[in-house]
């Protein structure tokens, strides 16, 4: 085969090869990690994004197989703020060649008809540790970044209200909040700027009295039931309904 046309099979699979890198990042496992520890973010970028070449191949049909080997990254793992400052300075950008070699063999005999020099298969952008990208001399960063993964997620404010964000699968409906004051000993559901207590939405979604007088208590039942069943509970949980336009 000569070696423009394999060349040309090569750079094809690259283009298919992104888009199958994309594919697997979005499949991974979720990673707890801060929001602000860019050098876990840093280090799972690099090696997720080398797992996905690697299992991108071997790639093959009746004639050829098609593999890639000796896959590992040329550049440093870590760059220093001047190194970052020079790149900023000059209109470079900062990233890790990932590099390998296209091998192409023979599938009935798995003889070697054609391979490459070792290349670079992808520049792989480097994350700083302020979160950001540069690419071009410009200095990039993405607020979404960040998602959470579908779940429920509780915290403790500093006057001891307890909240837990309830952040739902996208598709399968609206995320809410559900909050508790201790002072007060009331549950509310929030749902953006819309508040009601618990107690009145809980029982339009089904839920019985003796359901929530098991989980929170002879006491907490009484005080939420008085509190839930007003005409200001209702016409508060009416508006979770319809909030945003949604019925």
């Amino acid at each position: 085969m000569p070696e423009a046309q394999t060349q040309g099979i090569f750079n094809n699979v690259q283009r298919q090869m992104q888009a199958f890198i994309a594919d697997i990042l979005d499949q991974e496992e979720p990673t707890i990690y801060s929001a602000t520890d860019y050098k876990t973010m840093r280090k799972l970028i690099f090696d997720r994004v080398k797992q996905s070449v690697v299992k991108r191949f071997p790639l093959y049909n009746n004639k050829y197989v098609l593999t890639v080997e000796d896959v590992d990254y040329a550049d440093p793992d870590t760059y220093s703020y001047k190194e970052e400052k020079e790149a900023i300075l000059n209109g470079k950008s900062v990233g890790r060649r990932l590099r390998g070699k296209y091998v192409l063999k023979d599938a009935a005999t798995d003889k070697v008809i054609s391979e490459t020099p070792v290349q670079t298969l992808l520049s792989v952008p480097y994350m700083t540790d302020r979160g950001t990208f540069i690419n071009s001399g410009h200095e990039y960063t993405f607020n979404n970044i960040m998602r959470l993964e579908p779940g429920a997620y509780s915290k403790k404010n500093n006057d001891d209200e307890i909240t837990t964000q309830f952040n739902v699968k996208k598709g399968t409906g609206a995320g809410f909040n559900m909050r508790f004051t201790p002072s007060k000993g009331l549950f509310y559901i929030n749902r953006g700027t819309a508040n009601a207590p618990a107690y009145t939405v809980m029982k339009d979604l089904g839920v019985t009295d003796e359901q929530m007088k098991d989980s929170w208590g002879e006491e907490l039942f009484k005080k939420n039931k008085e509190f839930g069943t007003t005409e200001k509970a209702r016409i508060a949980a009416n508006k979770i309904y319809n909030y945003g336009g949604m019925q």
